[in-house]
């Protein structure tokens, strides 16, 4: 698929990976459905773009009432995308000695369960429709991170979701993405107190995703250094994993 001229839907677009991917979307005559949160944040970036034809949406997607206002407007109103990225995510500090059950609720409805609520909408009407969905996974996701358990694990599932929907959707016309990231320097990794190895910019990462959908790459996995340790993770004996990590944050 070559990203001109489309209908494209991104969550999570005002800052960071988001922002970034809708800024060179634009630059490619595409239309942008940007969804986040922050209303001011998402008409401060319409403003920065080309073409007056792009939609914003402030929308809360730990919410499903807000998620739901906003697919039944595209459905009825507009256009249904030719590329959905969800690429709304978030991450905190996890103490096991110090659970904050409403904490973890909330990061599972931004890391995961948002998602379930736009596809209960979207693949209906985009089954016989060539299309490309993508989620921004993380490679986190692998295998279990320090002090990052709710995070990790949430990624990890978000990852097996789109592995088990890549089964169920294989005859239809619709391609899955999964987005595999390392360390992007963005609002989100700016927080981070502990070392973060192979960071690339939003600009790169953002390229590197766009040239991924193109291509219809299942996964796209960046940067490589990173990606390959982060797979090599998943293979090392598991008591020798946990004490090569045991003090890493």
């Amino acid at each position: 698929m070559q990203f001109e001229h489309k209908t494209i839907l991104i969550t999570g677009a005002s800052t960071g990976i988001g922002r970034e991917l809708a800024i060179q979307f634009a630059k490619k005559n595409n239309t942008l459905y940007l969804i986040a949160r922050r209303k001011e944040l998402l008409e401060q970036l319409v403003a920065e773009l080309p073409g007056d034809q792009h939609v914003i949406f402030p929308c809360d997607v730990s919410l499903e009432q807000d998620i739901t206002k906003v697919c039944e407007t595209i459905i009825n109103e507009l256009t249904v995308p030719d590329c959905i990225i969800f690429n709304a995510g978030m991450s905190n500090g996890f103490d096991c000695f110090d659970i904050d059950m409403k904490k973890i609720k909330y990061l599972y409805e931004v890391n995961l369960f948002n998602t379930f609520h736009f596809l209960k909408y979207f693949l209906p009407k985009m089954k016989d429709k060539k299309s490309i969905i993508a989620f921004t996974g993380s490679l986190a996701g692998y295998r279990g991170m320090p002090k990052a358990a709710p995070y990790s694990s949430s990624k990890a599932a978000l990852m097996t979701l789109v592995s088990s929907l890549r089964i169920d959707l294989y005859k239809t016309p619709i391609k899955l993405s999964l987005i595999s990231p390392g360390f992007v320097k963005t609002p989100m990794t700016d927080k981070n107190k502990y070392p973060m190895p192979f960071m690339i910019s939003v600009e790169k990462a953002a390229k590197i995703i766009i040239n991924g959908l193109e291509k219809e790459k299942f996964e796209i996995h960046f940067p490589l250094r990173f990606s390959l340790i982060a797979k090599l993770g998943k293979i090392l004996p598991e008591r020798f994993y946990i004490w090569l990590l045991q003090n890493r944050r």
